[in-house]
């Protein structure tokens, strides 16, 4: 019997890695997954409960918006990777080139590359990030990477986070919140530096 189970287990356990289960994106609030190949995975998520919505009307919206922009930048730019209204709630998952595609579609600043990259790119990196771990206290603008996003937003890495702006919280290892109030022209880009 104990064969058995055994078996079963490790079976069970080889199909979640060749299926890749726990790596499926999902998201119950607004969150930008940038990939460790540099892939970006946004979700949307809104209320959608009140008697005159229309999830067609809100399909048709969502798949002129990807057709308009696919026309104009190319294909593979955005695809949309998943949408359903589930208890009142929309979820929108679309699939992103790369950063480039993500901040151009949403109309935000966004940006994901190494922090020597940013820096090419024109972004001043905050000399005062807050380290998040006692252990790493010094930012490798070679090898750590960074996400700088203008829109409030759930950043989720594949990786460790190790230092963030004042506007950002982090929610554990591999994600953190954004603080950005589109409606104030003061408002500052959230900082996610991470390995």
């Amino acid at each position: 019997m104990k064969k058995i189970i055994r078996v079963v287990s490790i079976a069970v356990a080889a199909l979640a890695l060749l299926t890749g289960c726990g790596k499926e994106f999902s998201a119950d609030i607004d969150t930008v997954y940038v990939e460790k190949k540099g892939g970006i995975k946004g979700a949307n998520v809104a209320t959608f409960d009140k008697d005159y919505y229309s999830e067609s009307e809100l399909s048709d919206f969502i798949n002129d918006a990807v057709n308009t922009y696919v026309a104009k930048e190319g294909d593979g730019t955005v695809a949309i990777a998943d949408f359903g209204v589930t208890d009142g709630v929309a979820h929108v998952y679309l699939d992103y080139a790369g950063y480039e595609d993500y901040a151009q579609f949403n109309g935000v600043e966004f940006f994901a590359g190494t922090v020597l990259e940013a820096q090419a790119a024109g972004y001043e990196v905050p000399g005062d990030l807050k380290a998040v771990t006692e252990k790493e206290t010094q930012m490798d603008e070679t090898k750590n990477k960074i996400v700088i996003v203008g829109q409030q937003t759930t950043v989720r890495v594949d990786g460790e986070i190790l230092f963030v702006s004042d506007n950002v919280t982090v929610n554990d290892k591999n994600s953190a919140t954004v603080a950005f109030d589109l409606l104030d022209e003061n408002a500052t880009c959230g900082y996610v530096v991470y390995k």
